[in-house]
């Protein structure tokens, strides 16, 4: 295999070791061990697209996108459940991630008549973290720290859906690798200018 590949081939590795994890028992030791596999694949495949020659693409980052979207849903809808945590704090996840799916997700849609997910700093921190959750539950168990643990990943999550609210709808082309709110400023500069050059 070409090393171009390599990335494209760890999303959808990844996109596929979700459907064992939507159809099988959570916490059980063989799923750890196939979703700690699928978190790792996310946090490889990005860095390897960036420094392979010809390793990025806009497929890929629309790949990487939808995996990471699939393993999201994945801990809100399989393991969730299964935790003994607060129960609004489900709702609270699922109404998050119907923002961040719908909401952001139709403001680019209506705006530049594409599917866009961003792969900002804080979203990418968050996803590190929401991987995280289910290993402290396995091992952790029960009680006021996952809940803490929990609300306090709620709230970040809002931040981060937010965000990305606030960037598709300020920026004047597509970013979907903005870093940021602080680059909006940035990136709007540098389409202004690719604008007049013609480009």
């Amino acid at each position: 295999m070409k090393l171009k590949f390599l990335p494209n081939a760890l999303s959808t590795f990844r996109l596929l070791l979700c459907i064992p994890l939507f159809i099988m028992t959570p916490f059980t030791t063989i799923y750890m061990v196939i979703f700690f596999i699928a978190g790792s694949t996310d946090a490889i495949d990005g860095p390897i697209a960036r420094r392979v020659k010809d390793g990025a693409s806009e497929f890929g980052a629309t790949l990487d996108s939808v995996a990471d979207a699939l393993l999201v849903c994945v801990t809100v809808f399989r393991i969730m459940p299964r935790m003994e945590i607060w129960g609004w704090l489900w709702i609270a996840y699922v109404c998050v991630l119907s923002m961040k799916i719908f909401a952001s997700t139709g403001i680019g849609f209506i705006r530049f008549k594409e599917v866009i997910s961003l792969h900002t700093i804080s979203f990418k921190t968050l996803v590190f973290f929401l991987f995280c959750y289910p290993f402290l539950y396995f091992f952790i168990g029960p009680g006021l720290f996952i809940n803490v643990y929990s609300t306090v990943m709620f709230s970040c999550g809002t931040l981060v859906v937010i965000e990305e609210i606030l960037i598709i709808s300020m920026t004047k082309r597509p970013e979907r690798n903005i870093r940021s709110i602080f680059a909006v400023k940035a990136a709007n500069l540098a389409a202004q200018a690719s604008a007049a050059s013609g480009e």
